[in-house]
């Protein structure tokens, strides 16, 4: 994955992990999904972020004669979750716009024939929906007359598609 990619999930991960209770960085790092790859280097900054904007609290506890930091979610905290999860639907549409427009490559790169359907009336070429269901995207110019000089362009019609079914 993606360094930037991870960035955008380590903070909703990282609170993620505290929602059954409090934890320590240890364990924070244990629980955390691996594809994360998060280490105290990156842990602890986070951490003390979090505590910053009041997402989570501390509180120091002796724990076989040394002192530990536990951290606990607030109840801005558990908001931040939910708000993280309520976006999902909204991820979802992005990742199903590429899926979708990686098939409709592989497809046009095999030789099957583009949809040629234009944007829908009133809506300019390459804006999405205002419903989020498909996104026009602009067809490879092909050798035939449409792709003329002062033709008007192709616009194929994505549309969204199950998330766990594959590219091939």
């Amino acid at each position: 994955m993606d360094a930037q990619m991870k960035r955008g999930f380590l903070d909703a991960c990282v609170l993620a992990t505290l929602l059954p209770g409090e934890s320590y960085g240890y364990q924070i790092i244990k629980d955390a999904p691996p594809s994360l790859g998060l280490s105290e280097s990156t842990l602890y900054p986070l951490l003390k972020r979090l505590e910053t904007r009041g997402l989570i609290r501390v509180r120091k506890a002796e724990h076989n004669g040394r002192l530990r930091k536990y951290y606990s979610l607030t109840p801005e905290g558990n908001n931040a979750v939910r708000e993280f999860l309520e976006d999902q639907a909204e991820v979802l549409s992005l990742y199903r716009f590429i899926q979708q427009a990686a098939l409709n490559s592989a497809k046009a790169a095999k030789g099957s024939p583009a949809d040629s359907d234009c944007a829908p009336a009133g809506q300019p070429d390459g804006a999405p929906p205002p419903d989020g269901t498909s996104s026009p995207q602009p067809a490879e110019p092909d050798s035939g007359p449409a792709s003329e000089k002062g033709a008007a362009p192709r616009v194929a019609t994505v549309t969204a598609t199950d998330p766990s079914s594959s590219l091939a």
